[in-house]
């Protein structure tokens, strides 16, 4: 029998060991265990398969959609746009580790993007790998968008250039927030807050950076 928490606790279970594992580092058994499910078909029960439960662990974890909009849409009106449109991308994010404890969000992100390719914000698929057993996930057309206009504010670098240090800005932000993570769970981390704004600055300059 599936209980009504089942499908939270298997998202839950899967972003937490894919985050300290890594994405070939954990078996959907493993998944299953965790989460308390001795249903052994309890994944393919709530999510059709285990990309389909990696993909429900992206929408659950990006639920500040709205207020990433809302950045997005200040920004055409910001003194700076390049600040603006990065902190629209690195907000919602940090909101994101902000609203579990401890969370694994970061270091989630950071081990999907282990095993990419660095150029995935200008690839023909965007933010998919060549291997075909790497998990599909959908939806991501959103942060494409917001990726792309970054890239149009890097007018200092050749157009073909631009999207690579997107990619490399958001690698940054990504392991940041992932090591900032990992400090937490150890007892040693700062505001996050105050993370934040200095993540945000420095992020800026890389992309700025000739």
């Amino acid at each position: 029998m599936n209980s009504p928490n089942g499908r939270q606790a298997l998202i839950d279970s899967a972003e937490r060991l894919v985050a300290e594992r890594g994405l070939h580092g954990v078996s959907a058994r493993e998944v299953m265990r965790a989460a308390g499910q001795r249903n052994h078909g309890a994944i393919v029960y709530y999510f059709d398969s285990w990309d389909g439960l990696l993909g429900a662990v992206w929408a659950e974890r990006t639920s500040a959609a709205d207020v990433q909009n809302d950045l997005i849409r200040a920004a055409d009106d910001a003194d700076d746009r390049l600040t603006a449109l990065t902190r629209a991308y690195v907000h919602p994010f940090v909101a994101e580790v902000a609203a579990r404890t401890p969370s694994y969000w970061a270091r989630f992100n950071e081990q999907w993007l282990a095993g990419i390719r660095a150029d995935f914000v200008d690839t023909p698929e965007p933010l998919m790998p060549d291997d075909p057993s790497f998990p599909r996930i959908a939806g991501l057309e959103p942060l494409q968008a917001l990726f792309d206009l970054i890239a149009d504010e890097l007018t200092h670098l050749d157009p073909p250039n631009r999207p690579a240090r997107v990619a490399l800005a958001a690698r940054f932000v990504v392991s940041a927030l992932a090591a900032w993570e990992r400090d937490f769970i150890g007892g040693v981390w700062r505001d996050l807050s105050t993370y934040e704004t200095e993540l945000t600055a420095l992020t800026v300059s890389l992309l700025r950076t000739p």
